[in-house]
């Protein structure tokens, strides 16, 4: 793998900033398809942005008409939410 610059942020705002300020950024989720990519040598990003800290994005949220789904919401999660 190649040498990166690792970010985690603890806000949306913060996460945005860096997506815009940061050259050459990667959105880091799960990894469960980037560590290969990067074991692989398919992609060299300079930085990686993690996004699993960041409140709000694993929420699951429901009221009579609407559900909402965090984009980092686990489908394990999911199944388990009443």
């Amino acid at each position: 793998m190649y040498d990166f610059a690792y970010h985690r942020p603890a806000t949306l705002d913060e996460a945005a900033n860096l997506l815009r300020c940061l050259d050459d950024p990667l959105l880091m989720a799960g990894g469960q398809t980037m560590i290969p990519t990067l074991k692989q040598r398919l992609a060299s990003p300079s930085n990686v942005i993690d996004l699993a800290q960041i409140p709000g994005l694993r929420d699951i949220r429901a009221n009579k008409k609407i559900a909402s789904i965090g984009a980092m919401t686990r489908h394990a999660e999911v199944a388990a939410s009443p």
